[in-house]
């Protein structure tokens, strides 16, 4: 241990006399730092106490004739190797459904989520793993999102929020706005989706909606009459999960709206958008 005695207090206190050297005081002042901290760095860590212990890498015995080794999170990426039954493989990370593993040896590989399923824990039980539902309807029932697209041809911005009742249907309520070369057209809509294999990744949905809708001419045309409307609209599309709160959402909708005239008026709106899990 560094001890400060009265010597180190003399030797940095200011002096007027003119062979003072200062340069000198700094130096010492260096060297007994350096003293201090080398030795604190060059000493061997000490036992941690458990509480700031990294957690330890869990490790799975292999308990299939043979796991196969890749060198990417891929099956197109090459085997590597195979560790044979009864092999112990330590778990370093995981990314989408691979997991990079190690063996006593210090070698690393990826193996596919689906065999290290195959294998067994410390207590010679089958694994079990936390997979990430990309529709947790448990935990995460609402939604919402903001997609863009075209109404009849005319740029559109639209932002909905969802509530899934059940796993396989939910209620939607959409604002779009729409900006045509003639006129501004807003949309009020609820809507129900029907989502028949939510567990898929790249997951089909069906929606039928019934709102209304505003359409704004522009002051400069000599027709400025503004016309309010009760619509409905029914669509496809499709949901692409990126991880268990964010996925990409496109969808195609053909619009009815009921006026006083003689005709009904019809249009179609494509829409892509990105939305999470809440």
């Amino acid at each position: 241990m560094c001890d400060i005695d009265s010597g180190f207090d003399n030797s940095v206190a200011l002096s007027t006399a003119p062979d003072s050297k200062p340069g000198a005081a700094r130096l010492r002042i260096v060297a007994w730092l350096l003293a201090c901290v080398l030795p604190l760095l060059a000493s061997p860590a000490r036992a941690d106490d458990g509480r700031g212990a990294t957690p330890a890498l869990p490790r799975v015995q292999v308990a299939e004739p043979y796991v196969a080794w890749h060198t990417g999170p891929a099956a197109a990426y090459p085997v590597v190797r195979v560790s044979e039954q009864g092999e112990w493989l330590t778990l370093v990370r995981r990314k989408t459904d691979w997991f990079r593993v190690r063996d006593r040896r210090g070698r690393e590989g990826w193996v596919h989520v689906d065999d290290v399923l195959l294998t067994l824990d410390g207590a010679g039980e089958p694994v079990t793993l936390t997979e990430p539902r990309f529709d947790d309807f448990s935990t995460r029932r609402w939604e919402a999102g903001l997609m863009m697209g075209e109404f009849d041809r005319a740029p559109v911005t639209a932002v909905y929020a969802g509530y899934w009742m059940t796993a396989n249907l939910s209620l939607e309520l959409w604002g779009s706005q729409a900006l045509g070369t003639a006129s501004e057209i807003l949309m009020v809509s609820g809507n129900l989706v029907h989502q028949p294999f939510p567990d898929w990744r790249v997951s089909p949905f069906f929606t039928l909606g019934y709102g209304h809708i505003a359409i704004r001419p522009k002051t400069t045309l000599a027709d400025t009459e503004n016309r309010d409307n009760p619509m409905a609209n029914a669509g496809l599309g499709v949901r692409f999960y990126m991880t268990d709160r964010y996925f990409l959402r496109a969808e195609v909708k053909d619009f009815k709206t009921f006026t006083d005239r003689q005709t009904n008026e019809e249009a179609t709106e494509w829409k892509l958008g990105l939305s999470i899990f809440f």
